[in-house]
């Protein structure tokens, strides 16, 4: 135990359901560098940013508030693994082109990296039509978003980060963005729909090779 009285409350909070992965995302630390930092009672505070959101590229994107600050979110094991891989590609540029690339992706895309990334194989080449009828997802209620639930629409798709909050690829103007569920899913008819397969097992990081 740490002295003065064992480990601060913030790390209880982050330890809990995939916040140590979460927290890694953020930072862009590897979980074993953010669980020393969680331990020791060094963790940074995730400060909401002001960003523009939208996903249609015809319209000027209007300022919204993040307010996602980390710590407990309701989610599976997997849930948080995957937002977790999401964050490592947020520094990712809009291209349809060049979708696979290092670097690129569209929304669809985003989606099916991160998903690879926590050992999971995406549907039929990862388009956001494929996610509707993917048999390993399920339907839920939006009253029930957990963290790591796909947000599905014919036109877009994005991960939950919260049950209020999201992150997807939207487009060439404002790329990855982190905002309200709502400002993320701008324009479309969607659904939330969770993964409902085996979470593949873990070897010290987001997925086992």
């Amino acid at each position: 135990m740490a002295s003065g009285g064992g480990i601060p409350g913030v790390a209880v909070a982050l330890a809990t359901a995939g916040g140590v992965l979460l927290y890694a995302g953020f930072q862009g630390q590897s979980p074993i560098a953010a669980l020393k930092d969680i331990t020791a009672g060094k963790t940074k505070t995730l400060e909401p940013s002001t960003v523009a959101f939208s996903n249609d590229p015809t319209t000027v994107g209007r300022a919204t508030q993040a307010s996602w600050t980390g710590g407990s979110v309701g989610s599976s094991e997997i849930g948080a693994r995957l937002v977790a891989a999401a964050m490592t590609h947020r520094s990712e540029k809009y291209s349809q082109a060049r979708r696979w690339e290092t670097g690129y992706s569209d929304c669809s895309s985003f989606v099916g990296k991160s998903l690879k990334d926590v050992g999971v194989t995406p549907p039929s080449g990862s388009v956001t039509g494929s996610y509707l009828v993917w048999t390993k997802l399920k339907t839920v209620s939006r009253d029930d978003i957990q963290a790591g639930d796909l947000l599905c629409g014919p036109g877009h798709i994005a991960i939950a980060v919260s049950p209020t909050q999201a992150i997807g690829q939207q487009n060439g103007r404002v790329n990855v963005q982190v905002g309200p569920i709502a400002s993320i899913m701008s324009g479309q008819s969607w659904n939330p729909r969770r993964y409902t397969g085996a979470a593949p097992a873990t070897s010290g990081g987001v997925a086992a090779t």
